[in-house]
């Protein structure tokens, strides 16, 4: 693996959560190979896990896999603001 092309730091293969907001759902995929720059902290996937990860999110948003329902808030970030 090429070095990080933000900050040229080293790359190590990692398992990382993939986060993603699909219509009023946020969905997170565990376990994804990345290469992450030990630097930074940048991440990169590749094609094959790019391709797999959005047909995963294409059967979501089509409710052909069923997910499981957490309770949780989304905020938007000036009602943080004091």
């Amino acid at each position: 693996m090429e070095r990080c092309s933000i900050c040229k730091g080293k790359m190590e293969l990692k398992k990382v959560d993939v986060i993603k907001k699909i219509k009023n759902k946020i969905v997170v995929i565990d376990e994804v190979p990345a290469y992450v720059c030990y630097q930074c902290g940048e991440k990169y996937y590749s094609i094959d896990v790019v391709e797999s990860i959005e047909k995963l999110l294409e059967k979501v948003e089509k409710e052909e896999i069923k997910i499981n329902t957490i309770q949780g808030a989304e905020l938007k970030f000036e009602a943080l603001s004091v």
